[in-house]
């Protein structure tokens, strides 16, 4: 099965690294899951260690939303990797469209990758 996505660079904080090695440590981009993409990979071979997704929260306050790294179910379903992440101090934005489409809004997101 084909997961199309969309490529979002990733912005370092300049005080040094503190996702204790998540992913935007180790990639200057995301593949950020996005079903309209322009790129695809097949999800039958393994997934890539830098795919991610956005995962939306509602709150009593308002609406939250952030990047975090994901996988693939047999059925196609792509999920939050099944671990606890925390904002590791990067962000992750392209200027595509598609992206503000996906996250609701046009300014960066969060990128949740640390983990202890």
């Amino acid at each position: 099965m084909k997961i199309n996505y969309l490529r979002v660079e990733v912005y370092r904080s300049p005080y040094g690294d503190c996702s204790n090695g998540g992913v935007s440590s180790r990639f200057r981009s995301l593949l950020l899951y996005c079903p309209d993409g322009p790129d695809s990979f097949d999800s039958e071979s393994e997934t890539p260690l830098n795919f991610c997704f956005i995962r939306h929260h509602d709150y009593s306050f308002g609406h939250a939303c952030e990047i975090v790294p994901a996988c693939v179910l047999e059925s196609g379903k792509v999920v939050a990797r099944p671990h606890h992440y925390m904002f590791g101090g990067n962000i992750g934005y392209t200027s595509d469209s598609r992206f503000s489409f996906l996250a609701g809004h046009y300014y960066p997101l969060k990128i949740h990758d640390r983990r202890e």
